[in-house]
C-alpha cells in the first residue's frame, strides 16, 4: 500500500509521461517477492506432493487455515492486499462418472476412503463428498426451493443474483428471517430434489459419499472402478445377512447429477433455512481431521453449560478425501452457541484436528503461534485485517 501511495504522489508532481511510466516500473520490480523463486512465474501455483500427502493416512491433517507451510500469500488470512492471482490448470477428464453410495456406518465409508478413494496416489477421485442422516434430512426440509432454483438456472448469475436480492431484504430492520421463513413454509410444495431411488436410500442409510471419478488418458477411472467393485462384492458378501447393506447408485443422465450435486450445494444454506423455520439456533464450524481418522468429534460435557447444550441437530458434511469437516449443529434458544463452539473446538483439538480447516480464524479464534508469527512478518505495522486470530488491533501489535 505504501509502495502504491508514493507512485500516486509522484504521480501527481510530475506530469512526464515517460516519468510516470519508469517510476510504475520501478515500482513494480519491487513489489516483486525476493523469496519466491519466481521472478518469471515459472515455479508451480499448487502443491505438487499433495495426492502423496493426502493418501499418507498418518496422525497429521491434510489441509487447515493455520499451516504456514508454502509462500506467505497461502493462508494470508487477509493480511496482504493480492493484486493478481496465479493458478496452475489441469486436464479436463475426458469422462466423468458420479456415483452415490450408501453406507450402513461411518466406519464402513471411512475403510471405502482408505482402501478405494486414497489407495493410490496415481488415480485419486476428482472429488469425494460426504454427508450423514441429519445433512441428507435438513436438506430436503428446508433445501428444495434453492435445489429447485439451481435446477432451473444452473449455479451461476441468476442464482447470485437472487441471493443478493435475498441479503438485501434481510439488511432491512424487521425483515432479517424472512426470507428463510418462507422458503421453510413452502418448502414441502416443491418436488423432492433427488430421484425415487436416492431418496429412498437416503431415508434407509444414514452415511452418503457422492464419489465422482474421471477418465484422464491412462486408465484412472477402470482402476478406481475395479476397487470400487471389489469392496462392494466383498462388503456385502461378509455382512449378506444384513438386512441394510452398501448401496451404489450410479448417476446415469445428466439431471441426476446435476441433482445430486445442487443437493450438496444447498446443504449450509438450508441448514440456516431450517434453523430459522424451526426457532433454533445454529452452530457453524469446519475443522480438518487427522487422515488417518474421520470419525465424528464427542462432544465432551465437561461443565454445567456444556450438558445443557445438548444440540438437537448435528449436521456433519466433509470434503471425505482430505478429512475436512462442515459441521452445522442446532440448539434450543435458551444455550449459549458461544460456549458450545469453544467446547467444541477443544473436543476438536484433543482428537488431533485443527480448527478451523478453511475459514478465517476471524476474532473469535486464536491462531496458533507460528501462524501469527507470519502474520506480523507479512503486515508489520497490523495495517491489514487487525485483530485476527487473537492479535492485537492497534498499530505495530503494540
Amino acid at each position: 500500500l505504501q509502495l502504491l501511495d508514493n507512485l500516486q504522489q509522484q504521480s501527481l508532481v510530475s506530469s512526464s509521461k515517460d516519468h510516470n511510466n519508469h517510476q510504475a516500473a520501478a515500482v513494480a520490480q519491487m513489489m516483486i517477492r525476493s523469496d519466491t523463486n519466481s521472478p518469471d512465474g515459472s515455479a508451480k501455483a499448487s502443491d505438487s506432493q499433495y495426492p502423496k500427502k493426502v493418501c499418507t493416512l498418518d496422525g497429521s491433517v491434510a489441509r487447515f487455515n493455520a499451516d504456514t507451510s508454502g509462500l506467505e500469500v497461502n493462508r494470508s488470512e487477509g493480511k496482504v492486499l493480492i493484486l493478481a492471482t496465479v493458478h496452475d490448470t489441469f486436464p479436463r477428464a475426458q469422462t466423468s462418472r458420479l456415483f452415490w453410495i450408501s453406507c450402513d456406518s461411518l466406519e464402513t465409508a471411512l475403510d471405502l476412503r482408505k482402501r478405494v478413494c486414497l489407495a493410490s496416489e496415481a488415480d485419486l477421485p476428482t472429488s469425494c463428498e460426504y454427508m450423514d442422516r441429519d445433512s441428507f434430512d435438513i436438506i430436503d426440509r428446508s433445501g428444495r426451493v434453492l435445489c429447485a432454483v439451481i435446477h432451473m438456472f444452473g449455479v451461476g448469475e441468476v442464482v447470485r443474483k437472487l441471493w443478493d436480492l435475498k441479503l438485501r431484504i434481510e439488511s432491512i430492520p424487521g425483515l432479517e428471517l424472512v426470507c428463510d421463513q418462507a422458503m421453510h413454509f413452502v418448502n414441502n410444495a416443491f418436488p423432492q430434489a433427488l430421484s425415487s431411488n436416492l431418496m429412498k436410500a437416503g431415508r434407509t442409510f444414514d452415511h452418503h459419499l457422492m464419489l465422482e471419478i474421471g477418465e484422464y488418458g491412462d486408465g484412472t477411472e477402470q482402476r478406481l472402478l475395479d476397487r470400487l467393485n471389489a469392496f462392494e462384492a466383498e462388503y456385502n458378501a461378509t455382512n449378506k445377512h444384513q438386512s441394510s447393506r452398501l448401496q451404489i447408485h450410479e448417476c446415469t443422465t445428466t439431471k441426476d447429477v446435476n441433482a445430486v450435486k445442487a443437493f450438496r450445494f444447498a446443504a449450509a444454506p438450508a441448514f440456516r433455512t431450517w434453523c430459522v423455520g424451526e426457532n433454533m439456533q445454529g452452530l457453524s464450524v469446519d475443522y480438518a481431521l487427522p487422515k488417518n481418522g474421520g470419525s465424528a468429534p464427542e462432544l465432551r460435557i465437561s461443565t454445567a453449560t456444556a450438558a445443557a447444550a445438548v444440540p438437537l441437530k448435528r449436521m456433519r458434511y466433509s470434503h471425505f478425501g482430505c478429512n475436512v469437516v462442515h459441521e452445522d449443529l442446532a440448539y434450543g434458544l435458551d444455550v449459549n452457541v458461544h460456549d458450545a463452539k469453544m467446547e467444541f473446538k477443544k473436543a476438536v483439538e484433543q482428537d488431533g484436528g485443527k480448527l478451523p480447516a478453511e475459514h478465517g480464524h476471524g476474532t473469535e479464534y486464536k491462531a496458533p503461534l507460528d501462524a501469527q508469527e507470519r502474520w506480523k512478518g507479512m503486515d508489520p505495522s497490523n495495517t491489514m485485517n487487525p485483530g485476527i486470530g487473537g492479535l492485537p488491533v492497534s498499530a505495530n501489535y503494540k
